[in-house]
Formats: structure tokens, C-alpha cells, sequence
């Protein structure tokens, strides 16, 4: 088994942090050649994004949510998933909300990292998205070490990625604080950013982020 990864990706990290987590033996690889739209990517994952898993049957699993309850399926132990439906749900939130409410945001904020190309009213109404987006996320933070309960789950690959980036880019732009002024959310980074496994994966991301 084989999976296609960028450093970066919080989506990517989200399938690292679970395989370092379950200690699974599957190979991480960047994209061949031609990188994540080159012919050979493409023939494996025709969206042509990262992550793919790719089984030793050559089927291949596109999308971070797919992959990692996959990896659920067929190595439950030890279980990323909570025992209890509300948790379950708590869980799948952490796996959307990034992605419909900061990913975009992150996203228009990169091509601002450079002073030359800053656009200050663009800037304050990225910033004003993301800090939604971790009010959003805020609310549904139940645990302490955690996201949810008393152990890892699925919830803590989703969002350590993420708010490992938004840490970054508020930094960039002068907000160290933006996830530190969500009580529960700035909590639980804290504790998260301590935990070996967690530290592995950030680690991986920022040595990947180029430089302004």
C-alpha cells in the first residue's frame, strides 16, 4: 500500500497523522514526475490532487475523508473513530468545517504573503472568514488533549493540519493570536502541539512552506 503525499497539504496530513497514529506500515511518496498534473498522477487520481491511496491491487482511493475511513475498515485497532454517535458527529464536522469555512481563506491569503502584493481590505476580510470558521470549530471542541472525548480520533487529523497552517499565516500577517482567542480551540492547540505524532506532522508541513 502506497500513499501519494505532499508535505504541506493539510489534507495529505490529515492521512499522515492517522497512519503515524495507527503505525501502519504504508509507503509516503510525493507524485511522480510531472507532480500532481502530470500524466502518471493523473492516471491515478484524475482530480489530479493529493492524497491517493493506492492499494496493492493498483486500486486507488482520491479525497482525505475517503481514505481515512478506510484506513478505519480495514485496521481498526487502534480505533481513530469515538464509541458514541454525538462524537461521531463532532468528528465529521471537524473533517467539513475547515474545509467550507478557512481552506478558502488560506487559500486567497497565500498570494498575499509578499508585501508587494497585499491588498489590506482583501487581507481583513480573509481574516474576519477564518476567525468564523474557528468560532464554528470552537463550538464543537469537547475534549482537552483531544477534540473529542479522552482520546486521538479522526477529528484530531482534521484539524491539527489546519490550524497548524492557520497558525503560520496569521503569523505572516501580524495575528498570532487568531486561534488563541477561541477559548476551547485555543486550548485544545496547545495541548495538541505537544503530543509527539501531532508534532511530527507539523513539523513535516512548515519545513515544506517556501518562503516569501
Amino acid at each position: 500500500m502506497k500513499l501519494y503525499s505532499l508535505p504541506l497539504s493539510p489534507f495529505a496530513a490529515r492521512v499522515r497523522l492517522s497512519i503515524y497514529r495507527k503505525g501502519l506500515n504504508i509507503e509516503i511518496v510525493p507524485p511522480p514526475e510531472g507532480g500532481v498534473k502530470g500524466d502518471a498522477y493523473l492516471a491515478l487520481n484524475p482530480m489530479g490532487q493529493v492524497p491517493t491511496l493506492v492499494m496493492d491491487s493498483g486500486f486507488t482511493i482520491p479525497e482525505s475523508a475517503t481514505i481515512l475511513e478506510y484506513l478505519e475498515d480495514v485496521f481498526p485497532s487502534p480505533s481513530l473513530l469515538p464509541s458514541n454517535a454525538e462524537d461521531l458527529a463532532r468528528v465529521r464536522l471537524f473533517l467539513r468545517l475547515p474545509d467550507f469555512h478557512i481552506r478558502p481563506s488560506i487559500f486567497a491569503l497565500r498570494g498575499m504573503r509578499d508585501p508587494a502584493n497585499r491588498n489590506e481590505e482583501a487581507i481583513k476580510t480573509q481574516f474576519e472568514a477564518i476567525d468564523r470558521g474557528l468560532s464554528y470549530i470552537d463550538r464543537y471542541v469537547n475534549g482537552d488533549v483531544w477534540a473529542v472525548g479522552d482520546r486521538p480520533s479522526i477529528g484530531d487529523c482534521a484539524l491539527v493540519p489546519i490550524l497548524n497552517i492557520v497558525s503560520f499565516i496569521g503569523s505572516s500577517f501580524g495575528q498570532s493570536d487568531l486561534i488563541a482567542k477561541h477559548e476551547k480551540l485555543g486550548a485544545y492547540w496547545r495541548l495538541a502541539q505537544s503530543d509527539e505524532i501531532n508534532a511530527k506532522v507539523i513539523s513535516e508541513q512548515l519545513a515544506a512552506i517556501p518562503k516569501a
